[in-house]
């Protein structure tokens, strides 16, 4: 199916207002609820994506089903998640005519992916949404960690945050979220979303972004040490790497051995986190390894 073809029939001022007067809806700030009014950037997401009718779809707040029925237009079968239960009659009404849609009252921060693999019978899947801002990290963070078998995740991000994932080092951007998107996926940004395609607006801009999972070239030996060598160096980024790692590593390892740990992977002991790139990190957290 072509771009222009996707069922963006929701994705209008005019259509979201009909909805949610229809329903009595009300939006909730705590639940970051900021829906998509523009067909063409529902167009961008699922070309991103680049979704097939061979693609299972996992969407994750699927709001009123705007992009779910793009989605649902596009891909083999989607499974809509939406944990606000005031959703789910109005997505019985804009989805429900599609035979390919799952609505899954879940909550996506708490569950174990796995078991959710096993429960809906997947083997690959692409996760595609318009995520609630305050959710990003937090579900990205389990996504990789679980490492289950996904092919991408496209979705749209506060600005800043896109920014944040694609950084290079020795940059303020750059941090813990720059090295655990890194080491599991190739990222880029598809598109900058100026705040008058969503309502209500919201006051910053957003972007679509791509995470393509790939193994990384050198494989951690102990991915949970990596991300604790990490959040370490980035937890204190002011202080050198001894002094960083020392205050949480130090119980383990003394800041002396750290030194010379260091200096084993060819790395300054007076260099601070936000200048190493994800590969040194790589190397520090195995030499660690060794030694924990």
């Amino acid at each position: 199916m072509s771009l222009k073809d996707i069922d963006a029939t929701l994705a209008s001022p005019a259509a979201v207002h009909r909805l949610i007067a229809a329903h009595g809806f009300t939006f909730r700030r705590s639940l970051g609820q900021n829906f998509l009014i523009d067909g063409n950037i529902l167009r961008s997401i699922i070309g991103a994506a680049q979704v097939t009718e061979e693609d299972v779809v996992i969407e994750i707040g699927a709001g009123l089903g705007t992009l779910t029925r793009a989605l649902a237009s596009t891909a083999g079968s989607v499974l809509a998640m939406e944990i606000d239960a005031r959703l789910h009659p109005i997505l019985e009404e804009t989805v429900g005519q599609y035979d390919n849609v799952e609505i899954v009252a879940e909550d996506a921060l708490g569950i174990d992916w796995s078991n959710f693999w096993a429960t809906y019978g997947l083997f690959r899947a692409k996760v595609v949404a318009n995520l609630p801002y305050y959710i990003t990290s937090p579900l990205l963070l389990n996504l990789f960690w679980q490492e289950v078998p996904l092919d991408s995740i496209t979705i749209m991000v506060q600005r800043e945050v896109a920014e944040r994932f694609t950084a290079q080092p020795a940059t303020k951007a750059y941090g813990t979220l720059t090295v655990l998107a890194g080491y599991y996926s190739e990222v880029g940004i598809h598109q900058i979303v100026p705040p008058t395609v969503f309502m209500p607006s919201p006051e910053v801009e957003s972007a679509i972004v791509k995470f393509t999972m790939r193994p990384y070239v050198l494989q951690a030996v102990n991915p949970a040490l990596l991300w604790k060598v990490v959040k370490a160096g980035f937890g204190q980024r002011r202080k050198t790497l001894p002094n960083a790692l020392a205050s949480n590593l130090g119980d383990t390892i003394p800041k002396a051995e750290l030194q010379d740990i260091l200096r084993s992977c060819d790395i300054s002991t007076q260099r601070r986190a936000e200048t190493l790139s994800l590969h040194e990190f790589v190397v520090l957290a195995n030499k660690i390894a060794e030694f924990w």
